[in-house]
């Protein structure tokens, strides 16, 4: 074993929100100590609403400039500088890589790390497969550039989205003849999930599959498997791609081997050298596609869930390298099935009737749950992760796959017995 000298050791979070919170949390166990950067704009306050500032040892506004924060960051003499969520990566790169370059990813592949148009041009110059895209920053004339790149809305479905936000904010689907032109419409110079003004919008055609998300720790380059997820979504309203399920698949399973060679490539154009990534794939007759990749932690509460699944994750992996362990890690084993199941609402209202979700604790294999909802509350149709995470959920582990499928279930047939009364605003 490594010794171990975190005592009074500083670890930088640039931006330590939602998954940055718990990673915090475990630094500070660890014997670390934390220090918070925070970058401007700040995202919505249903991203940030977790951190307290009273939880790190100091921090500093990333409005003073690179210059002046790297001058008081390097006065502490970081151990790591760390992105604590989504926004926080390009900054972080920026700081890491000047002050703990044994720590930090490419800084000359920092903007392909984050911004979606950037990293499917990267991928597609380093021959990787992507989903034909075209990124547009006025929507005059963007239904013209799209066809132009083989992307025509009256031949196919097309999909609309941000190039710099997260958790499916602003996702739209074009259907064959539909108005191109209005979704790019509606999202440019939209403030995002982010905080930040959507500033370029990318334009693909819809892909069809199954989606898997392939989380991984990188440690000198090399890029070990912390978990294989695949998605549940389905169609509300408006909404393709709404979460109903989560489910952690054994190391074995027949998809991993194309999936994780293929986002291994993808982490290797994309200048990944150290951390964590959270990298959703679309599993397509033809192979994988990337949707996109982070690089930070899993948020939604991934990376606690693949400790019960796994027995470890990027949180652990994280402290094993930072008290200078070496890169002698596996990729993942699986303990337990472990499923992540999300109530879905097809109509906005009022809810009543909520007495019936106590019966999801009693579930054999359910280990936690968010159900917040109380008779009169009003819920909005389901829509991105943000509001099936906010508006209920519940965490099933079992060594036994036929518990969790039934448990599952069961978790179905409790939400109807949900009343949901439609009012005038929700049916607007």
């Amino acid at each position: 074993m490594p010794s171990d000298h975190t005592k009074d050791r500083t670890v930088v979070l640039v931006d330590p929100y939602s998954s940055g919170v718990a990673l915090g949390r475990t630094l500070r166990r660890a014997g670390f100590a934390t220090h918070a950067v925070l970058t401007t704009p700040r995202p919505d306050p249903a991203y940030t609403r977790t951190f307290t500032a009273a939880d790190h040892a100091g921090t500093t506004e990333a409005d003073l400039g690179l210059a002046e924060v790297l001058d008081r960051i390097g006065r502490m003499h970081p151990v790591a500088v760390l992105p604590g969520a989504e926004c926080g990566v390009e900054f972080a790169d920026a700081l890491a890589a000047r002050l703990t370059p044994d720590f930090a990813n490419d800084p000359e592949r920092s903007v392909a790390r984050r911004d979606k148009a950037v990293m499917m041009r990267t991928l597609k110059a380093a021959g990787i497969p992507t989903i034909p895209t075209v990124a547009v920053d006025d929507w005059r004339g963007c239904a013209e550039a799209a066809e132009a790149a083989g992307l025509s809305v009256e031949t196919g479905e097309l999909v609309v989205k941000p190039a710099r936000s997260s958790l499916s904010d602003g996702l739209t689907l074009v259907p064959k003849g539909g108005d191109l032109t209005a979704a790019v419409r509606n999202l440019l110079g939209a403030r995002n999930l982010l905080g930040a003004v959507n500033q370029t919008v990318l334009i693909q055609r819809r892909m069809y599959g199954t989606e898997y998300v392939v989380d991984t720790f990188t440690q000198n380059g090399r890029h070990d498997v912390t978990n294989v997820c695949r998605y549940n979504k389905v169609s509300v309203g408006n909404s393709f791609a709404v979460y109903e399920s989560t489910d952690f698949l054994p190391a074995d399973s027949p998809e991993n081997p194309a999936l994780i060679a293929y986002v291994r490539r993808v982490l290797d154009a994309l200048g990944v050298r150290f951390g964590p990534c959270h990298t959703e794939v679309l599993l397509t007759d033809d192979g994988p596609v990337l949707m996109e990749t982070g690089a930070r932690l899993s948020g939604a509460g991934l990376a606690g869930a693949t400790e019960l699944a796994t027995g470890g994750s990027a949180l652990s992996r994280y402290v094993h390298s930072l008290r200078g362990g070496a890169s002698d890690r596996t990729d993942y084993t699986l303990q337990r099935r472990v499923r992540g199941v999300y109530l879905v609402f097809r109509e906005s209202g009022v809810v009543s009737n909520t007495a019936v979700l106590d019966r999801v604790q009693s579930l054999p294999s359910c280990r936690h749950v968010h159900l917040p909802l109380r008779d009169g509350d009003r819920v909005e149709r389901s829509t991105g992760l943000m509001s099936t995470m906010n508006q209920g959920w519940a965490l099933l582990a079992h060594r036994d796959l036929d518990q969790v499928e039934a448990d599952h279930a069961e978790f179905r047939r409790i939400q109807r017995d949900l009343r949901v009364r439609p009012d005038e605003e929700g049916s607007s």
